[in-house]
């Protein structure tokens, strides 16, 4: 895995880190307390998180100079090349599907597919636009529309 050491108290909210024992789900800090050293102890870090892919939450305690891993997220450019349209229900018991765009990447021409993003419409998508992915291990996302 590619990752950088931060100690856990440099963390500010919105930075991403991984868990131990996690495998290569992101996690984003959405808050963070620090309480101050004991006179025996050390400075206390509580924060507070969710998961970067499925939205879930939670709160861990670490020491204050816990070196903390960040992933390293590369940058790559890719061509949409098709568009398989997403599915509405008006069941409130069947999820949504969003949209799957089959993509090429500008450099290596490895093609792949990706669901849309929440933050991307359908409507503003068409074959031959280009998006900006993010990759960390085996894990790509769509960032946003260029």
């Amino acid at each position: 895995m590619t990752t950088s050491a931060v100690i856990a108290t440099r963390l500010k909210p919105g930075d991403l880190f991984l868990l131990d024992g996690q495998g290569d789900d992101i996690f984003k800090v959405k808050k963070l307390s620090t309480s101050s050293p004991g006179k025996h102890g050390h400075a206390k870090v509580r924060i507070m998180y969710v998961n970067f892919f499925t939205g879930s939450g939670g709160e861990v305690t670490y020491s204050g100079h816990k070196e903390m891993d960040k992933p390293v997220i590369e940058k790559e450019r890719s061509q949409v090349i098709s568009i398989t349209p997403g599915k509405t229900s008006n069941d409130p018991n069947v999820p949504d599907v969003p949209a799957e765009l089959q993509l090429m990447n500008l450099e290596s021409f490895e093609t792949y597919e990706l669901p849309c993003p929440d933050g991307i419409s359908e409507a503003d998508l068409a074959v031959g636009s280009e998006v900006e992915v993010r990759k960390f291990e085996s894990k790509k996302w769509i960032e946003k529309l260029i």
